[in-house]
């Protein structure tokens, strides 16, 4: 009995932080400060990409430019959750030099968090999809630009509740972080870049000597 007790407990924290930070996210971000979870932080980004691939599923055709046999898994894992860790991690990187007052765990678990409105109003707006004409396109632009825009409203409103940041000082790291991911990337990119050129460059020399050589 004792064992059920422990086990509702467990269930029932990250369950109420996810309401609080639905609805009263300084409070539930707050919460969040002594609650940690690497589970809860693998579990809600599973679900944000099961949300991503379901949604690509349900969406109705005439209002996506992605159908599902067009999807590449793989890449959607690229598109919605290598951003996410990607973001925690700037975030980290920063704070960790601006009295910062998180360890990346609590950072990738608030960064988790945010994703709740994502994972809870996609599908249903993919659902409305099927009932929706072309003419009626902007209404499902507009509803995924709102859940975007909450997302992104949780993302800098956790930084500066986690970090016990002033409005303004939250605002700074927030664009130092988007500053820093900017760069990540762009430096990611360019290895990549010159990465492929040298692999290009290899393989036409080692074609070339061939070539002479059995000439």
């Amino acid at each position: 009995m004792s064992g059920n007790i422990t086990v509702l407990v467990r269930v029932r924290r990250p369950l109420e932080i996810g309401l609080a930070v639905l609805f009263h996210p300084a409070d539930g971000f707050r919460e969040l400060r002594g609650y940690r979870s690497f589970t809860a932080a693998c579990i809600l980004l599973l679900l944000t990409f099961a949300v991503r691939v379901a949604s690509i599923l349900m969406t109705s055709f005439h209002v996506t430019s992605l159908q599902p046999e067009d999807a590449n898994m793989v890449l959607e894992i690229v598109r919605i959750i290598l951003p996410l860790l990607s973001w925690a991690v700037s975030c980290y990187l920063i704070t960790s030099i601006m009295d910062g007052e998180t360890f990346f765990g609590n950072v990738l678990l608030a960064v988790a968090y945010s994703m709740i409105p994502y994972i809870v109003f996609t599908l249903p707006i993919a659902a409305v999809t099927l009932l929706l004409t072309r003419d009626e396109l902007y209404l499902y632009i507009v509803l995924k630009w709102i859940v975007w825009l909450w997302v992104g409203g949780l993302l800098i409103i956790n930084l500066g509740v986690m970090n016990d940041y002033s409005l303004k000082k939250t605002i700074g790291v927030t664009l130092l972080s988007l500053f820093t991911l900017i760069i990540c990337w762009a430096t990611i990119g360019l290895i990549f870049a010159l990465t492929n050129h040298v692999v290009i460059f290899v393989k036409d020399v080692y074609n070339e000597v061939l070539y002479l050589q059995f000439k």
